[in-house]
């Protein structure tokens, strides 16, 4: 009797781990939409600090400026505003490395996993 190589018994071993991963490769992709979704927020948090910080440059020194808080503002002196506005821009680019380390790691894994996946398969092939 023939059997046809659709009809090949499944290997559990083999279902299993494709199983694992393509469950991985799900949470992984999800999660690089996260990081790339938070990366997009702080590159426009970057923009808008810079694009405020150049405004205000060209005010004289003596000028009142205040600076949101909540539902309210309050009333600060220019170069601490300033001071505020570098601040948010450095805090956002090291928040972006860290978050682009995640992602290379995010991606270096599931490479990874692919990897193994197709190592099993292939020994699977060669033991038949």
């Amino acid at each position: 009797m023939a059997t046809h190589p659709s009809q090949l018994p499944v290997d559990q071993e083999l279902k299993k781990a494709f199983q694992v991963l393509q469950a991985k490769m799900i949470n992984t992709t999800q999660q690089l939409k996260i990081s790339d979704a938070q990366i997009e927020s702080l590159k426009r948090t970057i923009q808008h600090s810079k694009l405020v910080d150049h405004e205000i440059s060209t005010l004289p020194e003596d000028t009142r400026v205040y600076e949101g808080a909540g539902r309210m503002f309050i009333l600060q002196p220019l170069n601490d505003v300033k001071k505020c506005l570098t601040e948010k821009v450095t805090a956002a680019g090291e928040k972006i490395k860290t978050i682009e380390g995640s992602k290379a790691y995010l991606e270096r894994s599931i490479k990874e996993s692919e990897e193994n996946l197709r190592e099993m398969v292939l020994s699977r092939q060669q033991h038949r």
